[in-house]
């Protein structure tokens, strides 16, 4: 999908177009930021199933197109437009309204292709700036986070749901997963198991990866010999799953875990939900396409300068035969802001090291500098194609850097 990404340019220097109002007196009030937005779409784009959400300072917008994709995955044109329109709708409001919204999502979602989405989201002040000749057009590019993803935890309930209507209709596909399923298919008679979901929770653990936690009610009939389990679990009884999802798995479910299990002779039960509860969720878009929190500039920070690098060693041509990029990733935590990519030299290319750390560092320190960050205490860049080499730097040194003051030999 990344190749999709690059008919979003043209998307993008459409909506720089789109003009501000020069009225002193806001359009768009505070307390009507929604109802603009849903009104400009329908009734000057015709688009009249958008939705709408202010979280914090954040502005989510959703909508479901039908179609995003073709079957094989390549860009809907038509889809283009209609996310053109939305996010120009977005632009008009977000710029002249006194509401101190600081960013804003628009995520659309493929109704065809489940879990097909593609998601804008944008620092409100940059689009100010450009239109104001403040930035460029290719500063504002790069400013922009735009994603073309299979969200892992819509495709994953999708899984599960389809798993367990296979199960209830005797699928040869589910009849491997049934011992796993305790303990309805080891107590009961074979056909007569029924099991619905009240509820599913999911987390992203990764770009690839989603935990469900899941809810059932399940009836079924005991087998001759097993009637005495119906005390424990009476037809009609709660379970609970845990499901690890994969994308890059050959099924997608990598792995399920049962609530109850039998061992040394005893029916034992784990705590799913405190499990569950342990994990990180990675995820911004949850399953209503709405943000799933208000966004901060660190975040927002971290996952820029993560797609920077990689557009340093893809677009520029001498780096990209030079060294080559398999993953770059941004967080920021405890203050801290943590590069983690993977870049090797071609042909054991001689100071291919300090080249990478270098041009990534300085980058890094132009960026925070030209917003203007402080809310951060230092920075450590890690390449795992190097056995995790770091370098840190503070936010006094990586400005150090930035102005020439530090050279790259002395940090490696």
């Amino acid at each position: 999908m990344n190749a999709c990404l690059k008919k979003y340019k043209a998307l993008i220097a459409l909506l720089i177009l789109a003009g501000l109002s020069a009225c002193n007196k806001p359009s768009y009030p505070t307390g009507k930021i929604e109802e603009s937005v849903l009104k400009l779409c329908k009734n000057e784009y015709k688009l009249d199933n958008v939705q709408v959400k202010v979280i914090g300072s954040t502005l989510g917008v959703y909508i479901p197109v039908e179609g995003l994709v073709s079957p094989d995955l390549k860009f809907n044109e038509k889809a283009g437009k209609k996310i053109e329109d939305v996010a120009i709708s977005i632009h008009r409001v977000t710029t002249s309204t006194d509401m101190p919204l600081k960013f804003y999502i628009l995520t659309a979602r493929d109704t065809k292709t489940v879990g097909v989405e593609f998601i804008l989201t944008g620092f409100i002040y940059d689009v100010v700036r450009v239109r104001l000749y403040d930035i460029s057009r290719g500063e504002y590019f790069q400013r922009i986070l735009r994603d073309f993803r299979f969200n892992p935890a819509i495709t994953g309930e999708q899984k599960a749901r389809e798993l367990f209507d296979g199960l209830n209709k005797n699928s040869a596909l589910a009849e491997s997963l049934k011992s796993i399923l305790y303990p309805v298919y080891i107590i009961g008679k074979p056909g007569s198991q029924k099991i619905e979901i009240t509820d599913i929770e999911s987390k992203e653990l990764s770009e690839r990866e989603s935990l469900l936690y899941i809810k059932t009610i399940e009836a079924y009939e005991p087998s001759p010999g097993f009637e005495a389990y119906t005390a424990v679990f009476p037809p009609g009884f709660n379970n609970e799953y845990l499901f690890l999802i994969d994308l890059s798995f050959g099924n997608t479910i990598k792995e399920i875990v049962s609530k109850y299990f039998y061992s040394n002779n005893e029916i034992r039960q784990r705590n799913l939900k405190d499990t569950f509860e342990q994990y990180k969720d990675s995820g911004i878009i949850g399953i209503d396409g709405f943000p799933k929190k208000d966004l901060d500039m660190g975040w927002f920070l971290s996952q820029q300068i993560s797609r920077r690098i990689k557009s340093i060693f893809e677009e520029d041509k001498k780096l990209k035969n030079d060294f080559k990029l398999a993953s770059s990733q941004g967080e920021i935590k405890d203050l801290l802001f943590q590069f983690k990519f993977n870049i090797a030299s071609n042909n054991n290319k001689a100071g291919g090291h300090k080249i990478i750390f270098s041009r990534i560092i300085k980058m890094t320190g132009t960026v925070l500098h030209l917003y203007a960050f402080e809310g951060y205490e230092g920075a450590e860049f890690i390449n795992s194609a190097e056995n995790e080499k770091k370098v840190y730097l503070s936010k006094k040194d990586l400005e150090r850097f930035r102005k020439n003051e530090i050279k790259i030999e002395g940090l490696l």
